[in-house]
């Protein structure tokens, strides 16, 4: 019985911390020019910056122009261009575009979570 608990234990210990993380770390430039590939149907990015307390939403359209929402009706400025194959480019990284970036539409990867991909500056 001893060993049956034991190894209860054990197996639910390695089960647990055997699990891989989704957060990967992009590190850009003021300035300069960054691209990131969310994949196939990501036509909806969102992301937490300085720019604003709340979070902010980007949608792939023909008629973009760069900015950021977080009701549909106030605009963040950027630089940004998400285009319908998933694909995130900023003409020129500022300040306001680091922070964690998010995909609402990403199917569930149980028992990860969902992906966060960060924007750092380089040397941080």
């Amino acid at each position: 019985m001893k060993n049956f608990i034991l190894f209860s234990v054990l197996f639910f210990a390695f089960s647990v911390t055997n699990v891989e993380g989704a957060i990967y770390r992009m590190i850009v430039e003021i300035g300069k020019e960054a691209s990131y590939d969310f994949g196939e149907g990501m036509f909806l990015i969102r992301r937490f910056t300085p720019a604003s307390l709340n979070p902010q939403y980007l949608f792939a359209s023909s008629s973009q122009d760069g900015t950021w929402t977080t009701d549909g009706i106030d605009k963040i400025p950027s630089s940004a261009h998400l285009n319908w194959n998933g694909t995130l480019t900023f003409k020129t990284i500022s300040e306001n575009d680091i922070g964690s970036y998010e995909m609402p539409l990403e199917p569930s990867r149980i028992p990860m979570a969902q992906s966060v991909i960060m924007f750092e500056l380089a040397g941080s």
